[in-house]
């Protein structure tokens, strides 16, 4: 069996891109998230509460975000060639989420958008001995008009003598 090539810190590169991830955006997909999340507000559902409320028809819930663009570093470190430290087949380690944070950028997504989105290394960073990668995930609609992008960091390697399973094996 030939060895897996593992995206460790050293592999990693700032500018790292996925592919293009192209979602459809429909009526019955933004009901179908409201479903899942168990969300109500009639402007994600039904066009005349939308427009009486200032918007030009049914728009999607912010979080769809995650939806429509999701973070796909799996596919950003397969274009590489390689494979996550929780995908390795020997020893397997996670990355643990740290932080994300959301900027929407002016157009509202609407059924009948296609969103396209893509999931990039914006940077690599240390803090205590403990290493973090940041994403950075760019969504566009059909258009070209930017619609969201949004920062998802995670540990990507613990201090030396460090482990998030020592820290659980002693915690109470």
């Amino acid at each position: 069996m030939a060895s897996e090539r593992i995206y460790e810190w050293d592999v990693a590169r700032e500018g790292d891109e996925s592919p293009p991830f192209v979602f459809e955006v429909t009526r019955d997909t933004i009901a179908d998230y409201c479903k899942a999340i168990r969300l109500e507000n009639p402007v994600y559902l039904d066009e005349d509460a939308a427009r009486a409320a200032g918007f030009p028809g049914i728009v999607a819930p912010p979080t769809m975000c995650y939806t429509y663009a999701p973070m796909r570093r799996v596919d950003l470190i397969a274009a590489r060639g390689c494979v996550a430290p929780e995908q390795a087949h020997e020893r397997p380690r996670s990355t643990p989420f740290v932080s994300s944070a959301i900027a929407f950028l002016g157009a509202l997504v609407r059924p009948g958008d296609v969103i396209s989105s893509t999931t990039r290394v914006l940077e690599k960073w240390e803090r205590r001995g403990n290493r973090f990668i940041t994403f950075l995930i760019t969504a566009r609609n059909q258009r070209g008009e930017p619609v969201v992008e949004y920062t998802y960091a995670c540990i990507w390697e613990y201090a030396k003598g460090r482990n998030v399973r020592d820290d659980v094996a002693r915690s109470p």
